[in-house]
């Protein structure tokens, strides 16, 4: 029996692997099985976290579907939340993702939930965002303004970009944003799990810099169908840099799988 972890981020929800006790027995098919919602745990992805040098962990993910992603923030911020309980690190952490390196900080509010905020990568800013702007945060989006993301039909309009011949091959995440005054409205369909999430913390960060791109606003609140979160940021020319991500990570519950 190997022990697991169930975290969720705002929503986004993820088995988390402490990679020390796991060897290699997770596959494509193995990590499908265990985030299936019907036949297995069911989450949005899987996480593994184990050591390695310069860094207090390294975060590896995987979509829902089996596939690998370079980064994923509400997912980074609980497997910092899950670093700390099996003791990699502590009120502040620096890891590794696959998109690089990346710091965090993290408050215990209650017993199994945690305050974390990381860092999210420099992003090269595109020349205009217009109605439909495309943004890599660390994993590519597509962001759509739209006068009520509640109106979208993500799941028919999401597929129907994902899998038009423009994205087909490597995918998109499709983000649907609301710019107000005081704070966003965002709702994400993510390649890989291929369906609506409750939230996405990349897709926050894409929408949050383009509404900044738009506003020169650099302090945003993100409403997502799972949560709230805060995202700031400073413009430097061409790239938004000093991206932080701050939210919520809870621990739902533990288990072991054969």
């Amino acid at each position: 029996m190997k022990p697991f972890q169930k975290f969720h981020g705002s929503g986004n929800d993820f088995v988390m692997i402490d990679g020390r006790e796991w060897g290699s027995e997770l596959t494509t098919e193995r990590i499908a099985q265990i985030c299936n919602r019907h036949l297995g745990i069911g989450a949005d992805g899987l996480i593994i976290i184990q050591p390695v040098a310069g860094y207090d962990f390294e975060m590896v993910y995987f979509n829902s579907d089996g596939s690998s992603a370079k980064m994923c923030g509400n997912g980074a911020r609980c497997a910092v939340a899950f670093a700390f309980s099996c003791g990699f690190c502590s009120g502040t952490a620096s890891f590794l993702a696959g998109d690089g390196p990346h710091t965090a900080s993290l408050k215990l509010t209650s017993e199994n939930e945690w305050m974390v905020e990381v860092s999210i990568i420099d992003v090269d800013l595109p020349q205009v965002a217009g109605a439909r702007t495309e943004i890599d945060t660390g994993t590519p989006h597509l962001v759509i303004l739209c006068e009520n993301p509640d109106d979208i039909d993500t799941l028919a309009e999401g597929q129907k970009i994902r899998y038009s011949s423009e994205y087909l091959t490597n995918g998109i995440n499709i983000n649907w944003l609301r710019v107000s005054e005081d704070k966003l409205r965002v709702r994400t369909y993510e390649r890989g799990v291929e369906a609506e999430t409750l939230s996405c913390g990349t897709g926050v960060t894409a929408c949050a810099v383009i509404a900044t791109m738009q506003t020169g606003k650099t302090d945003w609140v993100v409403e997502t169908n799972g949560g709230t979160l805060m995202v700031t940021m400073a413009r430097d020319a061409g790239t938004m840099r000093n991206i932080r991500l701050r939210g919520p990570a809870v621990r739902v519950f533990a288990g072991n799988l054969s």
